[in-house]
């Protein structure tokens, strides 16, 4: 009997042990990746479903430009019944912007974007990708502000799954040949969406 104990002692010494050993090479991981990342963990989520950002992260690119990465086309309804797809504006740069009615900085934002498709009418085209809303919510938002963007609905959130959109609103800068620049969620502002319309050959 006594050394069938010894025998479960010993057992339950090396699982600790092992236990002991899995913790601390789980422990080096995470403070290697703390110390590569600036302090920052890799695990942290810096962004939310609506789009609330602290002022640094307003200010950097999420996702950085891409490496000759072709944009995945699409189609989509826009308000008046017709199917519009990505692929239609090939030869032309293209911002493609995921946003909601419910979004605060999408609100505060399409005013900026609005005003640089007029600036750019001749060599940008603006695809507004609402999310998750219907067709009337999204006419009433229109018609009460006065945009003239080419709305297009994704009621069913399939294109931004297809784009893994993690927060609102997120802006796709695609350049003529296809290919996809630059990726930004959050806010826009002037001197951002200016730099990254650059990227994709649209200047003042």
């Amino acid at each position: 009997m006594s050394k069938r104990r010894w025998t479960i002692d010993v057992a339950l010494i090396i699982i600790v042990v092992a236990l002991g050993v899995l913790v601390y090479l789980r422990l080096e991981r995470l403070f290697k990746s703390w110390r590569d990342n600036d302090g920052t963990p890799a695990s942290v989520e810096t962004t939310d479903i609506e789009g609330d950002f602290s002022p640094t992260l307003q200010a950097r690119v999420d996702i950085a430009k891409q490496e000759e990465v072709p944009a995945l086309d699409f189609t989509l309804q826009n308000l008046e019944g017709k199917i519009v797809a990505l692929s239609d504006h090939e030869g032309t740069a293209v911002l493609v912007n995921f946003w909601a009615t419910w979004c605060p900085p999408c609100r505060a934002e399409m005013p900026l974007i609005q005003a640089f498709a007029d600036r750019h009418e001749d060599d940008l085209v603006v695809l507004a990708v609402n999310v998750g809303e219907s067709e009337t919510v999204v006419r009433q938002f229109i018609d009460e502000h006065g945009f003239k963007l080419t709305f297009l609905l994704d009621p069913s959130n399939s294109i931004a799954e297809l784009y893994q959109v993690r927060g609102f609103p997120t802006s796709l800068f695609i350049d003529p040949d296809g290919i996809l620049q630059a990726t930004h969620i959050g806010e826009l502002d002037e001197a951002l969406i200016t730099a990254y319309f650059q990227e994709i050959g649209v200047r003042k």
